[in-house]
């Protein structure tokens, strides 16, 4: 079988749930059967390790691995998960640099201070306190297959501050140096995730309209192409002299333009694709037969980025040698011929489902897997109980086995289970009879509701007041006396058994003060409320939208964020997404399908 890894910046983990296919289930188990995926990568998760739930974690036939910023809400964030039927790391770390503490090791003890077999390794040649300091913001995690070495990642993006540009040069660096060490170990790595890097032209929608307009020898190209991190990424990968990996997408796509990963959701980007590929993987050169194929999936949504994808062959040639994947990816005896053979040993210690709050919870279909013990009433021989006690989750139990031997739909006495639990009431105001008691001769049918009968019996005692307890006074009493109620409605059991109920009116009429006749308010104006509320209404409506210009459509309203005498004022433009080269591809014709040049002040 092959293995298919899936990598995806959701921004934010639960936002897919918003988009079709993912909103029909909105479980995390049905979204990676629809991505066909055997590991799956999400970066930009912004979630806590405290906001971890069930959902993201105790998910049937998976595991998880988890990194979270130490210190920013909301931020960034890296999960890897793994399908236990086909593929299961050895190892696994958080973080890129080995500084960072594993779980359950002895206090002050990193990754890079573990025995070597119980580390990856290839550690970057960087000081504790800055590579803390890199891996404190939840962008990487290592995990060991022993076939190869995965390193998901979400980079940090290039923006103008200079704090920012050094810290990511400087995880960018410490990347590239864990890939170079890990390769001269001899391993192989394959690397996913948001790089927030476009290294060619044919990359970038923004790059491939300027080198159309200037030339790709111009001075703002060559600018362009020689930025640090993109000089980086292209010497890593081939055909650079250098490089140690394969862009796996590309390869399969060598001349593909706009095929993009990403669109800005400002200017509604998407639907004219003018984005960037920022997404990928890339693996060891080594590894590069042992693709069958990948791609980017930009017909799913469900964030600013899409999923990219890269599917290893079932069998493969490692040494010389024809082997299955799936025994290379596994711990050592589990799969033998890509047949299982054993069962997987405990996962990593990283493994999310090793979490205090996590380690001692079951799902549900673990729960069904449980074996049955022995039932507490017998249905063959004959019975020699009395009222049973409803104490718990064991009534359920017993009542659910003799609907099921009965034959009786279990939604029939689902209801009584959920009663309170509470034991039975023998206080002699109890004037309602026991019931009989079930006997061999009694129909399975009638011994079923005997049980329910009894659970309910109990509930309905406990709802009674207790001889203990005072009627409550109204805080606010009535200021209007209420016409006495006539007796038969007072009690319980009648008002059950009452099929007709006659309507008494408490209203009587003031004979001192009589209502005037129509004739004497003719002459007097009313004013209609609807009417005054739609008035008050128009006074502070916001105004419509015009009409653009080019299409004749309301127009949307956006406020400039560029520094200047105009920021923070509100503007209307038209509301068509841009077209595929951009912003500055605006026409006034109504024909176009792309935003025209309308544009107005908002005040």
């Amino acid at each position: 079988m092959s293995i298919r890894i899936v990598t995806w910046n959701v921004n934010g983990i639960r936002n897919p749930f918003g988009y079709m296919p993912w909103s029909e289930s909105r479980n995390f188990g049905t979204m990676f059967d629809i991505l066909e995926a055997d590991v799956v990568c999400f970066q930009e998760l912004k979630i806590q390790a405290k906001d971890l739930r069930d959902d993201m974690v105790l998910i049937p036939g998976w595991d998880s691995y988890f990194t979270f910023p130490k210190h920013k809400k909301g931020y960034s964030g890296v999960a890897i998960y793994t399908r236990q039927s086909k593929i299961a790391p050895i190892k696994a770390e958080e973080g890129i640099t080995g500084h960072l503490l594993p779980t359950g090791a002895p206090r002050n003890t990193s990754y890079r201070d573990l025995p070597e077999d119980r580390q990856i390794g290839g550690y970057p040649t960087i000081d504790k306190e800055d590579g803390v300091t890199l891996d404190s913001e939840g962008r990487g995690l290592v995990v060991d297959f022993g076939l190869f070495v995965l390193i998901g990642t979400y980079c940090p993006v290039g923006r103008e501050e200079a704090d920012r540009q050094d810290f990511r040069m400087a995880w960018l660096t410490a990347l590239e140096e864990r890939i170079r060490n890990l390769t001269d170990m001899g391993r192989r790595v394959i690397t996913v995730g948001d790089l927030n890097i476009a290294p060619e032209p044919i990359d970038s929608a923004d790059a491939w309209e300027m080198q159309k307009r200037l030339g790709p020898d111009s001075m703002e190209m060559l600018e362009w192409k020689e930025t640090p991190a993109k000089k980086l990424l292209r010497d890593l990968c081939e055909p650079s002299e250098d490089a140690l990996l394969v862009d796996v997408v590309r390869q399969f796509f060598p001349d593909r333009v706009a095929m993009y990963t990403h669109w800005e959701t400002k200017i509604n980007a998407r639907p004219g694709n003018y984005g960037s590929r920022i997404d990928y993987v890339v693996a060891s050169s080594s590894m590069k037969d042992w693709f069958e194929s990948a791609d980017i999936q930009n017909g799913l949504h469900g964030s600013d980025h899409c999923p990219v994808y890269a599917v290893l062959k079932p069998e493969i040639e490692v040494d010389g040698e024809r082997r299955a994947l799936l025994d290379l990816v596994n711990p050592p005896g589990v799969f033998v011929g890509g047949e299982r053979k054993q069962e997987l040993p405990p996962p990593p210690k990283m493994s999310a489902r090793l979490i205090p709050q996590f380690s001692g919870r079951r799902t549900i279909k673990d729960m069904f897997q449980r074996k049955t013990v022995a039932k507490a009433v017998s249905i063959a021989g004959p019975s020699t109980q009395g009222p049973v006690e409803s104490n718990g989750e064991g009534d359920k139990a017993q009542i659910l086995e003799l609907a099921e031997s009965a034959n009786l739909p279990s939604t029939q006495i689902e209801s009584s289970s959920r009663l309170p639990k509470r034991p039975l009431d023998d206080d002699s105001n109890n004037d309602t009879p026991e019931p009989p008691e079930p006997s061999q001769s009694t129909p399975k049918k009638a011994r079923v509701m005997a049980v329910a009968w009894t659970i309910k019996k109990s509930a309905r005692s406990s709802r009674g007041p207790s001889s203990s307890q005072k009627p409550t006074k109204p805080l606010f009493p009535s200021r209007t006396p209420s016409l006495a109620q006539p007796e038969t409605f007072t009690q319980e059991g009648n008002l059950e058994n009452s099929s007709q109920l006659s309507v008494v009116s408490t209203d009587t009429p003031d004979l001192d003060n009589p209502e005037p006749l129509e004739s004497d308010t003719s002459s007097q104006k009313v004013i209609d409320p609807a009417e005054s509320r739609a008035s008050w209404g128009k006074l502070f409506a916001k105004p419509s939208a015009p009409l653009c210009d080019g299409h004749s459509e309301p127009a949307k309203k956006m406020q400039t964020r560029k520094p200047g005498v105009n920021n923070g004022r509100w503007f209307w433009m038209c509301a068509r997404p841009v077209g595929p080269s951009g912003p500055k591809e605006r026409s006034g014709r109504s024909n176009d399908e792309w935003r025209c040049n309308y544009f107005k002040w908002y005040r």
